[in-house]
């Protein structure tokens, strides 16, 4: 019973996604939703009382997703490029995901459409750890030696931002394809070398 629960949810939330991106937020209807999700309203109801507690679970599906990639603890024992490029490689991935495009595409624009859904991302976003956890492994890098970063936090957004430029925003913003396999490996190349000139501490 549970697994079909876990379905019809999923079943909303997909509805959800391609009505909130053809309809934005204030405009598409809980009716319309519970149609494409081929549920009755009362199942909809039960999940998702409002727009907004979709919405919500919407933004959490696509940090959740953010999450994921960058769980990974500093290894002192490792060589802090070989470390960041895999990190960079699992994050790039997902930067170049189709699915992740549109969900990330479909947030961004009703936080442009409503301030109460940018309010709403940005506190999900603070609930994230440090740039999705990159800040705790500069942090570990820190305390083992092996980096010299005064300000984690910027420093890891500044390695994301890097990729992003090259594997995301364009492919967002613009609606351009996906990065190849090349402009991939070149934007991690690039991302990591930056990153090791300004952060990495001389023994």
């Amino acid at each position: 019973m549970a697994k079909i629960a876990e379905i019809k949810q999923e079943n909303i939330i997909l509805a959800a996604i391609d009505i909130f991106t053809d309809k934005g937020l204030e405009q598409a209807s809980m009716e319309a939703i519970s149609k494409k999700a081929e549920v009755s309203k009362r199942t909809l109801y039960k999940y998702y009382p409002t727009k907004e507690s979709l919405f919500s679970a919407i933004i959490e599906r696509l940090l959740s997703n953010v999450g994921v990639t960058s769980q990974v603890p500093f290894n002192p024992d490792v060589s802090v490029k070989a470390q960041l490029t895999a990190m960079a490689q699992t994050k790039v991935e997902l930067l170049c995901c189709p699915h992740f495009h549109s969900l990330a595409r479909m947030v961004l624009s009703e936080c442009m459409r409503s301030s109460s859904s940018a309010t709403l991302m940005v506190e999900k976003v603070q609930q994230l750890e440090g740039c999705h956890g990159l800040t705790r492994w500069i942090e570990a890098g820190v305390a083992a030696g092996k980096l010299d970063v005064e300000y984690p936090e910027i420093a890891s957004e500044q390695f994301i931002a890097a990729l992003k430029a090259i594997v995301f925003w364009p492919q967002i913003l613009v609606h351009l394809p996906a990065a190849s396999q090349h402009e991939r490996e070149v934007a991690i190349e690039m991302a990591v070398a930056q990153f090791l000139s300004a952060y990495l501490k001389e023994n």
